[in-house]
């Protein structure tokens, strides 16, 4: 598992919050990660529902790490691979959840930002995770 990988999967809760401004182009409806506070050894999950506007084609998923506030190479997928159902995601409701198990052996500031963007890179989601372990 590579070291991006291992904090995606190493968090305690501190807040989740749409990073957007109110700028992107899907509305998070609701967004929750949960237990809160995370249960080191046990998985933790986070759920959003969307309100997407207009139909997406393809796009990227980009997912940003810190570490004690030192930035990580970030990690970018193909979104179409990262949405229930996939593409075209269609105009509606989207609701998402991931979980990610709570590695023990992490301590200090963890961030992760996860950013959506459309083919011609309009920020569709943008959604930031912080917390202290």
């Amino acid at each position: 598992m590579g070291v991006l990988a291992l904090l995606a999967y190493s968090y305690s809760i501190g807040s989740v919050k749409d990073c957007s401004n109110g700028l992107s182009k899907m509305r998070v409806n609701s967004m929750s990660f949960l237990p809160d506070p995370a249960v080191k050894g046990q998985n933790s999950t986070l759920k959003l529902s969307l309100d997407n506007p207009s139909q997406v084609i393809a796009g990227t998923a980009t997912y940003s790490f810190t570490y004690n506030f030192i930035p990580l190479a970030p990690e970018v997928k193909d979104l179409c691979l990262e949405v229930p159902g996939g593409c075209p995601i269609q105009i509606g409701i989207l609701d998402t959840s991931s979980s990610y198990l709570i590695d023990p052996n992490l301590s200090g500031t963890i961030g992760m930002k996860i950013q959506w963007k459309d083919t011609v890179n309009t920020e569709l989601l943008c959604v930031s995770v912080s917390m202290k372990l």
